[in-house]
């Protein structure tokens, strides 16, 4: 009750009607024109002329939705990507070409509008070492593909003598986050998904306005659509009055349009040149687990020290961009001489988005990649298990290759229809020999994977299409980093708090049916 009256106060519901009005009126036009058309074609008061008028623009209305349609057709076909994806298109414009409009239009895009891929472009010539050097094989050994990939869809590169720590609660996260928070002199870079009101978002919005007032710099991004009835709408001009310049991302408003649909799902705070945090945590009491909404909050991040901030500051300074519309200055935030630490390994933060500058599904292929440097043993843990096929595919082959898989799902789900269509994969994975676990303790919100001991990611990434395809998301990638021993721990112990799924493991037929049919839309979301 209380976020519906939020949302009510904040204007979320106004453009929710506006943009309801706007597809009934669409409807109605096509659904009840003819009778409608008929009426007026037959009243005796109308001329000649004015019946004309009425059925030249009866005809030119089915003329343009009829284009329309050839001309989603022809670009559902022409499109360069996975069958997976174009399929379920064609069957929706077949059955139901009114409401495949509407969907494609809202859905059917998942690469970067015109204007957002012009920003992006333009950052990554600003950014001065935008051509990483080719990773050296020797050093990487068997992860160097992993780490290539990255470098040339992202232009980032790795970085070694950087300090990572784990955190795996929020409980431990979150104490460090003021701490750091609180040392900051130069400037504070925070960019999340979901904020909400609380005891987190009062402490942190108390330090921002502390540090602003002592003439730190304060760049606070967060997601307009996932914040929608978490916080005030007014938040930015609330913020703004304590010196805070903050940006909601991709606001929204009351029209029809794709952009809703790639929403920053990105978790990034950066304190000056000493302290970048990322990983799977929001802003919000659950994930400190000062509330209780799911059981336990199981969830990750980790602190960098050294030059792999310099990744993160590009990362946040893209979707700054994308909210400004201005490109910012990167060099004069990633020119610094960065203490190095005496830590082996290395660190490779990155950024993943709705088709990316080269029209790769970054995330997906950086989990593939991960997958096929396995050769012993592999942990993951994800909270949604909604993946493409060629992920999915891959996951079961890995087990087939005679490699222990370990996947993780949560015990207590967030959304129980999402994890009915994740159990219908069950069987698959299952058969191939993949050890599927339900953590019983709580809700694992945490992305993490672990491969030999030696390749490891912490970020944002779900096993879903929304993460996969449509969201800014972001996420480090770790080769043989002193952490990775707790990555390896917090696997362990968590695996103590879970139930094993059974081999034998089987479907309900209704469920079964239900999950199918959903399945079958997933990809067009």
């Amino acid at each position: 009750m209380k976020k519906f009256f939020r949302n009510l106060l904040s204007g979320y519901l106004l453009v929710l009607l506006i943009l309801l009005v706007q597809i009934a009126v669409v409807i109605y036009m096509n659904f009840y024109m003819d009778d409608l058309i008929s009426k007026w074609l037959n009243d005796g008061n109308s001329t000649t002329q004015v019946k004309a008028i009425i059925m030249l623009s009866y005809l030119l209305f089915k003329v343009l939705l009829f284009v329309i349609e050839v001309v989603i057709f022809f670009k559902i076909i022409n499109k360069e990507e996975d069958p997976e994806f174009k399929v379920p298109w064609l069957v929706c414009l077949f059955l139901m070409p009114l409401f495949c409009m509407f969907m494609f239009l809202i859905f059917g895009n998942h690469g970067l509008r015109k204007k957002d891929r012009r920003v992006l472009t333009e950052t990554i010539k600003a950014y001065k070492s935008n051509t990483p050097e080719a990773n050296d094989e020797s050093v990487f050994e068997g992860s160097v593909g992993a780490f290539n990939y990255l470098s040339n869809t992202t232009h980032l590169a790795p970085h070694k003598n950087n300090k990572v720590s784990y955190y795996k609660c929020g409980r431990d996260f979150f104490p460090e986050l003021y701490k750091c928070l609180n040392e900051a002199k130069e400037f504070i870079f925070m960019e999340f998904f979901i904020v909400h009101d609380g005891e987190v978002w009062t402490t942190i919005s108390d330090i921002l306005k502390k540090k602003a007032a002592e003439g730190v710099k304060v760049i606070f991004l967060y997601d307009d659509m996932g914040c929608s009835g978490t916080i005030s709408a007014r938040t930015p001009r609330l913020l703004k009055k304590f010196g805070i310049e903050c940006h909601k991302f991709h606001p929204f408003r009351p029209i029809l349009s794709g952009v809703y649909n790639n929403r920053d799902h990105r978790k990034i705070a950066v304190i000056d040149h000493k302290y970048g945090f990322t990983g799977g945590m929001n802003l919000g009491d659950e994930y400190a687990n000062i509330i209780e909404r799911f059981g336990f909050w199981k969830d990750t991040m980790i602190k960098i020290e050294g030059s792999a901030i310099n990744n993160l500051i590009d990362i946040f300074l893209q979707n700054y961009s994308l909210c400004t519309y201005k490109v910012s200055d990167y060099n004069k935030y990633l020119s610094y001489d960065y203490e190095k630490f005496d830590c082996g390994g290395h660190v490779m933060p990155f950024g993943d988005g709705p088709g990316g500058i080269d029209d790769a599904l970054v995330g997906e292929q950086n989990y593939i990649n991960i997958l096929h440097y396995a050769k012993h043993e592999v942990f993951i843990s994800t909270p949604y298990l909604v993946p493409t096929y060629e992920l999915l595919d891959t996951l079961r082959n890995t087990a087939l290759r005679g490699v222990k898989v370990h996947l993780i799902l949560p015990g207590i789900p967030d959304k129980k229809l999402v994890f009915k269509v994740a159990t219908s994969h069950f069987r698959y994975l299952l058969d191939a020999g993949v050890d599927i676990y339900l953590y019983k303790k709580g809700f694992n919100h945490m992305k993490t994977m672990l491969a030999d001991e030696k390749l490891g990611f912490v970020g944002t990434i779900n096993f879903d299409f929304r993460s996969l395809v449509h969201h800014f998301e972001c996420g480090t990638l770790l080769y043989k980093t002193e952490c990775l021993k707790d990555i390896k721990e917090d696997f362990l112990e968590m695996l103590a708090d879970c139930e094993k799924v059974p081999k034998d493991f089987k479907l309900k037929k209704g469920t079964k049916r239900m999950c199918n049919l959903i399945k079958l839309i997933s990809p067009l979301l």
